[in-house]
């Protein structure tokens, strides 16, 4: 875990993944730097694994639309410019890194059909261009269902009421409402001299 190799995942949507790339004849995994010179074309390659089915149980009896199947919507691979330590003081307030974005949506039609032992693999060629990092984030959701994503972009909880403390009915709807959401997030690789993963 030290060397940034950990991904998280909700719902049991993915349960094995491999995040690299390769370029000027080396690799780097997850969490690792690679070396390369600007303007080098590098190879970035995703594999992962999904289980036969997730491991959803109602906490408590009630209508749901939450089903034991596991579906991966879309991953999404973002990248944005290493721009160097922040000030301490900045730790807890929301500085956000203006470069970061989604530099390819990858679907279905994008990984096919998984290989022999169950993996669905895509790659994606990128010229080296400034330090940057890559990561990944993943959803059994569609890009744009009406209360959780727009664009593929996630949006505030609604069901959440940040004012005030919610009852334990408006937690339990807003429970079954999260598991319907799963999604994956790897953090991923801290390449130097132009790419960062």
């Amino acid at each position: 875990m030290r060397s940034g190799k950990s991904y998280s995942v909700y719902g049991d949507l993915i349960n094995d993944l491999d995040f690299k790339v390769t370029g000027n004849g080396n690799q780097a995994e997850m969490g690792e730097n690679l070396q390369v010179t600007e303007g080098d074309l590098t190879t970035i390659s995703i594999r992962f694994k999904s289980p036969d089915h997730n491991n959803y149980e109602q906490i408590t009896a009630h209508e749901s639309t939450v089903t034991n199947n596991v579906n991966v919507d879309h991953v999404d691979l973002i990248s944005g410019e290493v721009t160097g330590k922040i000030d301490k003081s900045e730790y807890a307030s929301n500085t956000t890194n203006e470069t970061t974005k989604v530099i390819k949506r990858f679907t279905k039609e994008d990984w096919g059909q998984p290989d022999a032992e169950g993996y669905y693999t895509v790659s994606y060629k990128v010229p080296a261009d400034k330090n940057r990092y890559y990561r990944l984030r993943g959803t059994n959701l569609g890009t744009d269902v009406e209360g959780f994503t727009t664009n593929g972009e996630p949006l505030k909880d609604k069901s959440y009421d940040y004012s005030n403390t919610p009852t334990e009915q408006e937690n339990e709807e807003r429970v079954s409402i999260i598991l319907t959401t799963v999604a994956i997030q790897a953090c991923g690789f801290t390449p130097t001299r132009s790419l960062l993963m």
